[in-house]
């Protein structure tokens, strides 16, 4: 490469950096393991695996609600533990079949998330991700800033609190997964913006209409908020992709940002207002650099023995990747 061409290059790089790191607010928890695992599970076609990569992360589209968590809820276990051969049903060109392919992959039943969260129980937990989030709630240094927070109190640690470091383990595997692949970071990305057309379409169609009735609202907008946050979710895997595929100790620091930016939202659908100008940097930093070295021994045979599970499972129900 020509030094030249490599400078502008970098430059170029630069840009799109900040540039979507001022545009979106939050990158996707736990999107880069979902991407590896279905890198892992079908490669027919480029464009085919790519969408196939998305529709495995895409289940975690409906996660950032956070300004009306009954409609989260609902969404999540719509898309992770109700029919998880929904969205596949609807599907029925090549593309929207790959999408929806990585979909199923996804769930809490048969898919990853069944032995990342198992029963979802922190104070019984068998899932691996669950049980190294009740591990770092419990760590001294860890619980002394949930009691900080007001997420650990008299009658042990809250929800939330677990729900915290549940996030940052999740980011640490990210992490560890993206830096021993080091082409992943740009799998996600490429991943978000080869995502058939069609893909919110498979959502409304799967979505909307029980959505709708359910919470008593007009069709536009139970539309409105399925595309919307399926369009929030994909603008902000090109940057949690961009982020990934810089140097690791760089990487590192950007999801640290990012998990600080989010926290105000997330401790505020919990009922807990930060005073204005509370800097979370430092401290998401600590707590990101506490859940990686958690995680470090273990996460890869976790996720090759998951996708081994799936890989069953998918073969079961006869869906071919």
């Amino acid at each position: 490469m020509k030094k030249g061409h490599g400078k502008l290059s970098a430059i170029v790089t630069g840009f799109i950096i900040g540039s979507v790191f001022m545009v979106n607010q939050v990158f996707a928890w736990g999107s880069a393991t979902h991407a590896y695992i279905d890198d892992h599970l079908g490669k027919k076609g480029p464009v085919r695996n790519l969408n196939e990569i998305y529709g495995g992360m895409a289940p975690d589209v409906f996660g950032y609600l956070f300004s009306n968590l009954n409609w989260l809820n609902y969404l999540y276990y719509e898309s992770h533990y109700e029919d998880n051969q929904l969205v596949l049903k609807k599907a029925d060109t090549v593309l929207e079949k790959a999408v929806a392919s990585g979909f199923v992959s996804h769930n809490g039943i048969t898919g990853a998330d069944a032995t990342a969260h198992g029963n979802y129980d922190y104070s019984a937990p068998d899932g691996w991700v669950i049980a190294k989030a009740v591990a770092m709630a419990n760590r001294e240094d860890v619980h002394k800033v949930l009691k900080e927070f007001m997420l650990s109190g008299d009658d042990g640690i809250a929800w939330a609190g677990y729900e915290l470091c549940h996030n940052f383990i999740e980011s640490a595997v990210d992490l560890l997964i993206a830096e021993h692949d080091r082409s992943l970071g740009g799998k996600i990305s490429a991943a978000a913006l080869a995502r058939t057309p069609e893909f919110p379409g498979l959502l409304v169609k799967a979505y909307a209409k029980r959505f709708m009735k359910t919470f008593k609202l007009d069709w536009q907008t139970a539309v409105t908020v399925i595309r919307s946050a399926e369009s929030e979710f994909r603008k902000n895997l090109v940057s949690y992709g961009v982020a990934l595929a810089q140097e690791p100790a760089v990487a590192q620091g950007l999801v640290a940002e990012q998990l600080a930016a989010l926290a105000p939202a997330f401790l505020n659908a919990y009922g807990i207002t930060l005073p204005d100008g509370t800097d979370l940097n430092e401290l998401s930093s600590i707590l990101l650099g506490i859940a990686v070295e958690m995680c470090k021994g273990e996460y890869l045979g976790a996720v090759d023995n998951t996708i081994q599970f799936v890989s069953g499972n998918l073969e079961g129900m006869r869906i071919s990747r």
